[in-house]
């Protein structure tokens, strides 16, 4: 009993340590995933852009609504712009449709917006992209914003994006609302680099996490 107490107490000793281990020795590096958009310096420290906070339109109980899909909710979170004229033209999406079919436990945790114009006239909307495409995954969301000012929200998400970037693909953000990757959700391997590159991001916010609680608990031992 006392050898198994021991072995106990050995692990709950060495899974911290594992785990800070498998974080740092991890394939994929947070600390080389890119920065996108416009970027400032700040004396010697470098500013990256962040899209600020995501407030949208979404349809609760056929009544439209703002939400704010904050960063305690949706520490991260991946936007995907569909504009009118992709309406019909779902293969902009396949890989991402490929996966709720064959592999949709893989997205479960995936918090993913499609942002679609909304029309001025708020009466009008008829249309919902989810239900278009046939997704039940309660992770992947409909979301509206106004038609007026849908192109400039959306380049606002593309800032000095890359050449081959489309502006239909899906945006990653951090907890900061920094632009962290695109992928072209017409390929499966593009989703699959998506649901690696977000699977580590989530592992760096909980070290972050756990190195924040231990400075506080180190204070209050002071």
């Amino acid at each position: 009993m006392q050898k198994k107490s021991k072995l106990i107490l050995f692990l709950i000793i060495l899974f911290p340590s594992a785990f800070w281990l498998i974080l740092e020795t991890s394939t994929i590096n947070s600390s080389k995933l890119l920065y996108y958009g416009p970027k400032t310096l700040n004396g010697k420290d470098t500013v990256y852009y962040s899209v600020g906070d995501l407030k949208f339109n979404t349809v609760v109980n056929n009544s439209i609504v703002p939400k704010l899909f904050d960063t305690i909710n949706y520490p991260l979170i991946t936007v995907c712009f569909m504009q009118t004229k992709y309406i019909k033209d779902n293969y902009r999406l396949e890989g991402l449709l490929d996966y709720t079919i064959h592999k949709k436990t893989e997205l479960s945790e995936l918090p993913l917006l499609l942002l679609f114009p909304q029309p001025d006239s708020v009466k009008n909307i008829t249309y919902n992209l989810r239900d278009s495409l046939k997704i039940d995954l309660p992770t992947i969301e409909q979301s509206y914003w106004r038609q007026s000012s849908y192109d400039s929200l959306n380049i606002m998400y593309f800032k000095s994006k890359p050449s081959h970037v489309d502006y239909s693909f899906i945006v990653l953000l951090d907890k900061k609302r920094n632009i962290r990757g695109y992928y072209d959700g017409r390929y499966a391997m593009e989703i699959k680099r998506l649901l690696s590159e977000y699977q580590h991001l989530r592992l760096k916010e909980e070290k972050n996490r756990m190195i924040q609680q231990n400075e506080i608990k180190d204070e209050t031992h002071k």
